[in-house]
């Protein structure tokens, strides 16, 4: 079943655009998959270490540098070479997602598609749109996937008086994120227009539950069997609501340690140490861009032309949330690099050239004699 699935996933994606993409590196045989600990040790000679020493020692020292760095992880070909914190936290305090959930809900949704208990592109399976009289049955999970579902979810979080997200997160229907959601309208045809919605996220990650079990606890115990305790990310800690639902738009705790996981994970192509966590194509799907070249399947890309954030390799592609956490991952480079922090609005074009001059530090696969 999982083969068939696979095989259907990479059919579906398209192969058209899947075969641009940059191939993603494979872990070196010379180095260790992480175990309890990362294996750790200097960039490389390669690596051009007094630019990435320079620009760390700012980072810590300026705080216009990097506004609001709070920890910093940067894996290189498998290897952590860079960790450092801010006063008052380290390896084992736990960062908030904020958005950077969103894109390990799709590595979530991924797996039960893989798993044959989700439809990529049969209607979604929500009750409140059964009837396929209703022009939401058209919704599929691959719409969802790609936020292109068409639903009327407002996303605004400075205005109380329109915004649907205030009130499915903090406010009247934070008790049933997934259902508020399924009871938006219909705005634009699916696959018509993209429209970034924390309710979509929740809506799908509604779906993911029901075909985990249908309770928090079934969710839950999904989540560590088939994701978590395969790639040792024991410190993650979602919250859900109380409906049984993991806020796949938000919330989800986790080390910075444990979030590099996360992201060599995705960089290897859903492999972990021999074992096949995320089906045979399913990155890819994620890092394959939409028309507008800034978003995949709960995944942000840089492709579009001209770039949206022009000092960050084309080929990243990474999950990103609210007040500057990224993780981001450089198939090119075979570089993961973790930021987590309090950044605002205003500052992220700093935030953004600053990783963008760290990840400029490492030199492309193709050049280097090391990695293969």
């Amino acid at each position: 079943m999982r083969l068939l699935a696979a095989v259907l996933i990479l059919m579906l994606a398209g192969a058209g655009p899947a075969q641009a993409l940059t191939p993603l590196p494979p872990q070196r045989d010379d180095v260790p998959w992480p175990a309890m600990d990362w294996p750790e040790g200097p960039p490389q000679p390669d690596v051009d270490t007094a630019t990435l020493d320079g620009l760390l020692r700012r980072a810590w020292a300026e705080s216009e540098t990097v506004p609001g760095l709070r920890a910093v992880i940067i894996i290189h070909r498998g290897v952590l070479v860079a960790e450092g914190y801010a006063p008052g936290f380290d390896r084992n305090r736990k960062f908030l997602s904020q958005s950077v959930a969103k894109t390990v809900l799709g590595a979530l949704a991924g797996i039960a598609v893989g798993g044959g208990t989700l439809d990529l592109d049969g209607p979604a399976p929500v009750p409140a749109w059964a009837d396929p009289g209703d022009p939401r049955h058209a919704i599929s999970i691959r719409n969802l996937l790609r936020m292109n579902d068409g639903l009327d979810f407002n996303e605004a979080y400075f205005n109380p008086f329109t915004s649907d997200v205030l009130p499915m997160l903090f406010g009247r229907a934070r008790g049933d994120m997934a259902g508020f959601a399924a009871s938006r309208p219909l705005k634009t045809p699916p696959g018509t227009r993209w429209s970034y919605s924390s309710g979509t996220a929740n809506l799908l990650s509604g779906i993911v539950r029901d075909a985990a079990g249908g309770t928090r606890e079934a969710y839950l115990a999904f989540m560590k069997r088939e994701l978590f305790d395969p790639i040792g990310m024991a410190s993650a800690e979602p919250e859900f609501d109380a409906a049984g639902t993991f806020v796949g738009s938000s919330w989800l705790h986790a080390t910075a340690r444990d979030w590099a996981r996360f992201g060599l994970l995705m960089l290897r192509g859903g492999v972990w140490d021999g074992r096949r966590i995320l089906p045979e194509g399913w990155v890819d799907f994620m890092r394959t861009p939409q028309p507008d070249g800034d978003y995949g399947a709960m995944t942000w890309l840089n492709t579009r032309q001209p770039m949206r954030l022009p000092t960050i390799p084309a080929d990243a592609f990474m999950a990103s949330g609210h007040r500057g956490q990224v993780i981001a991952m450089i198939p090119s480079k075979d570089l993961v690099v973790v930021r987590f922090g309090r950044t605002g609005y205003a500052r992220y074009e700093a935030l953004y050239n600053w990783l963008g001059q760290v990840m400029a530090a490492f030199p492309d696969v193709s050049q280097s004699g090391v990695n293969p």
